[in-house]
């Protein structure tokens, strides 16, 4: 029996549309889609009342406004997939998630066992550097635990549609090594967090890191065959970066707590993400034992 073989819920809708150059004219057009209407979202902020307050914060995520809108924002390359899926693959978005009832049951039958284990990693004794301080009193962050939710889901929700659900199920419709399916839409995954001009030194590290996590999200995704394993995992860890411990100065709007340091400070930032590294292969093996349920 193939460890892969429920990936074929994915890959059948897929096959009537799996040529290589639609594909590329697919994901071209969602990028340019996705580009224009940030751009317009951008200009309309910055035309505002407090535009160049706004566009500061934003660049940063220093304050709650700026890291909702961010994550809000992810709803435009959402509505260029769906134009996508529709025009170029006559496919209905909702066919990249898979079978809803099972994709619904997988993500919590993984949730629960994943915020089990972030839970564990933040009480364990972690070195003086790495300590947390709060950020923002409990009260008003808890004020704010509905809108960060809501909108890490919306940004979560929409990069898990376009990477595992739309390019691996179109790459995988056409290519049957996994090799393929796996590592391309991940690089890709990995190439979107390059960022040198934030992380230094460490935006290799840090672009390798989420190509890691892009290949475990899509192998949970192959054996599953349907998203809600990739979206538990991608919810819970973005939960706990963005609403739970956060950079000091650097996406904390909406943290809880942060920690002492920021992107740029190197050392310390590479010391955090040889830490995390193996905290990836314990968030594969929690999604892969709780599918298996």
């Amino acid at each position: 029996m193939s460890r892969y073989q429920n990936h074929q819920q994915l890959i059948d809708p897929a096959r009537a549309s799996a040529g290589v150059p639609r594909l590329l004219l697919g994901f071209l057009c969602l990028m340019i889609a996705s580009t224009a209407l940030n751009l317009a979202l951008v200009q309309i902020l910055r035309d505002a009342s407090e535009g160049s307050t706004l566009m500061a914060e934003l660049r940063d995520g220093t304050s709650a406004r700026a890291v909702l809108i961010t994550l809000f924002a992810f709803l435009a390359p959402a509505a260029a997939l769906w134009v996508v899926t529709r025009l170029v693959h006559r496919r209905s978005i909702l066919g990249l998630v898979g079978p809803l009832r099972i994709a619904f049951r997988d993500f919590f039958k993984v949730l629960r066992p994943a915020l089990v284990l972030v839970a564990v990693v933040f009480i364990l004794p972690t070195p003086e550097a790495l300590k947390p301080q709060f950020h923002m009193g409990f009260a008003s962050w808890l004020l704010l635990l509905p809108l960060g939710l809501a909108a890490i889901f919306v940004q979560i929700s929409t990069e898990e549609l376009i990477f595992r659900g739309y390019l691996q199920s179109q790459l995988a419709a056409r290519f049957a090594h996994p090799v393929v399916w796996l590592a391309v839409p991940s690089v890709l995954f990995g190439l979107l967090h390059y960022a040198p001009g934030t992380y230094g030194d460490n935006a290799i590290l840090v672009a390798v890191w989420a190509t890691a996590f892009g290949v475990i999200a899509a192998d949970l995704t192959a054996r599953a065959g349907n998203l809600g394993p990739a979206l538990a995992l991608h919810f819970v860890n973005n939960v706990a970066s963005i609403l739970i411990m956060s950079f000091y100065g650097y996406w904390d709007g909406l943290a809880l707590l942060h920690v002492g340091y920021g992107p740029g400070d190197t050392d310390i930032l590479r010391m955090a993400l040889v830490i995390e590294l193996p905290f990836l292969l314990c968030f594969w093996l929690v999604g892969r034992i709780a599918i298996r349920r």
